[in-house]
């Protein structure tokens, strides 16, 4: 008895309005027929960063373009996934990416009160 697991790989852009509000990477971000969508198991997203996330990370904002993020945004079967940057290289090839989140000052600093 013979058992074959078979994987089909689908790719959907995100709508221009989605992208633009930069909610790219939600699951009903996708254009089109929301069958496929609510009918998958597992979906996956790229999603170019963003001004904020580029202050968030500390990132220039004119490097900001060369860098993008992964992220599951549906699972059902798995685990939680974290989200990963990966930075663009010659050719488009990705690379991971090691970004180190920016600390945010809370209140007034000192000597400034």
């Amino acid at each position: 008895d013979d058992k074959f697991i078979t994987t089909d790989y689908l790719q959907q852009c995100p709508s221009k309005g989605a992208a633009m509000m930069g909610a790219g990477d939600q699951q009903q971000a996708s254009r089109g027929s929301s069958v496929l969508v609510d009918n998958i198991r597992w979906q996956s997203y790229l999603s170019s960063m963003t001004s904020a996330e580029a202050e968030e990370w500390g990132v220039d904002d004119d490097q900001r373009r060369f860098f993008v993020r992964f992220g599951v945004s549906k699972a059902n079967y798995g685990a939680p996934f974290a989200d990963r940057w990966f930075r663009r290289h010659d050719g488009g090839v990705l690379k991971p990416a090691v970004l180190e989140r920016q600390r945010k000052s809370k209140g007034v600093p000192r000597g400034e009160a």
